[in-house]
């Protein structure tokens, strides 16, 4: 059905409250419709083209929510709505990201990560501890997630580890990692100052 013809916004929301596979067809429209225009902007403000698909995988499932809870009832136009959160999430995200790279680049300079075992050999078993308590309270995938990637292990080879449908997948999960574990260093501003004095 969404394949032979373009649709208008108050036929995708529909066909997204609907659910089921008229949903997907729904979803894969957008996808097919949108996303290579996305991945540009992304390009031209300072993304990559994996920044950009992650972010418009975000933007997608924002939009998708605020249908089903009827924020977005198709008053405008879904292209721009689409982009106008897609547009916050990036820049979101290129701002964290910058702190992001600056928070790998403290533990790469404080710790020596082997490939046996990447939480151990710091440069002080006290913060190794600390180091491991943190790692140790996020949850299983994005522990196991996080580990896979300090080893040096690319997101296809980290997919197919863990049983992931593909890269992309697993750029999702390694994404949500880090946002976790930077909670929880935010909610511990000693404890960070210390792990990276």
């Amino acid at each position: 059905m969404f394949r032979r013809k373009k649709h208008t916004t108050s036929s995708i929301v529909a066909a997204i409250r609907t659910g089921g596979g008229v949903s997907d067809e729904a979803i894969n429209y957008l996808y097919n419709q949108y996303r290579d225009n996305f991945v540009r902007f992304v390009q031209l403000r300072n993304g990559n083209k994996e920044d950009a698909l992650d972010v418009f995988q975000d933007t997608v499932i924002v939009l998708i929510n605020n249908i089903e809870r009827g924020i977005f009832k198709g008053e405008s136009n879904i292209k721009t709505y689409l982009f106008s959160i897609g547009k916050k999430l990036w820049y979101k995200k290129f701002n964290k990201t910058v702190r992001d790279n600056e928070l790998r680049k403290k533990l790469e300079e404080n710790y020596e990560m082997p490939v046996a075992d990447p939480w151990q050999g710091v440069v002080s078993e006290e913060r190794g501890r600390y180091v491991k308590n943190i790692v140790g309270r996020l949850k299983k995938n994005h522990q196991k997630i996080l580990t896979l990637w300090m080893e040096g292990h690319d997101m296809t080879e980290i997919a197919g580890r863990m049983g992931l449908k593909n890269a992309q997948v697993a750029r999702n999960y390694k994404s949500r990692a880090m946002k976790e574990l930077n909670t929880l260093l935010a909610e511990n501003e000693p404890l960070k100052s210390y792990l990276f004095k």
